[in-house]
């Protein structure tokens, strides 16, 4: 798990502390500077509370996976939607 490393790369990128943190979460400090110091995280909850105060997907903060955007999909298939010209007609059926 990269919690710790990631944990404390946010925290000080974002100019806060742990206390800050833990007030803002509601996560005891101790908690958290357990995970600093590398034990692993017994309670979900507090987790998905420090990730939302610190506007990181809980999957990023656990594991260093960054969400997949909707743009990133888009770009994956790019070349394939524009390869071709595509006409779309629109027109009113009868029920």
């Amino acid at each position: 798990m990269e919690l710790k490393t990631i944990l404390r790369k946010i925290i000080k990128e974002k100019g806060l502390t742990v206390v800050a943190v833990s007030r803002a979460s509601k996560v005891p400090v101790q908690t958290l500077h357990g995970w600093l110091q590398g034990s692993d995280p017994k309670n979900i909850r507090q987790l998905k509370s420090v990730a939302d105060f610190l506007g990181v997907d809980l999957d990023y903060l656990c594991f260093g996976i960054r969400p997949k955007s909707e743009a990133d999909k888009i770009e994956r298939f790019e070349d394939e939607i524009n390869a071709g010209i595509f006409e779309v007609v629109l027109r009113r059926v009868k029920r």
